[in-house]
């Protein structure tokens, strides 16, 4: 009795799910590489370290610490509460009276990022540069 051999398939490589795969993989690193590129465009001026002379006189520079709780309750120097429009004018009558004013925001661990922001945007519409963030004491 004589058997049949048995056909044996060949093995095929699917070309279409690879180009697929090609696509999507080009895809996702072309949407990445966007967020890189605005990420260099974000200006950032560093201060600059001068030496005053020893005669010069020193200005005094007043110091303002705006405590964040959240948009409606921004504490000034442990003292007087704001909320965000208030705080807004508050810095510009601030900003008219044309001496040195630093500014130190500092806000609790649970207080929302856009409250934050708000007191940021407050002193950057006063243009007051010399704006820093300190952490709370533990």
């Amino acid at each position: 009795m004589k058997l049949q051999r048995r056909s044996s398939k060949r093995g095929r490589v699917e070309i279409i799910p690879m180009i697929d795969t090609v696509l999507i993989l080009l895809i996702f690193y072309m949407s990445f590489s966007q967020f890189k590129q605005e990420e260099r465009r974000i200006d950032a001026n560093l201060p600059v370290y001068r030496q005053v002379a020893a005669n010069a006189p020193v200005k005094q520079e007043l110091e303002y610490v705006l405590h964040v709780k959240d948009r409606d309750n921004i504490i000034v120097n442990a003292g007087s509460v704001f909320d965000a429009v208030s705080l807004r004018e508050a810095m510009l009558t601030l900003a008219a009276i044309g001496q040195d004013v630093r500014i130190i925001i500092e806000a609790d661990p649970d207080t929302k990022y856009d409250d934050v922001i708000a007191a940021l945007d407050a002193c950057a519409l006063a243009r007051l540069t010399k704006v820093a963030f300190r952490p709370l004491p533990e």
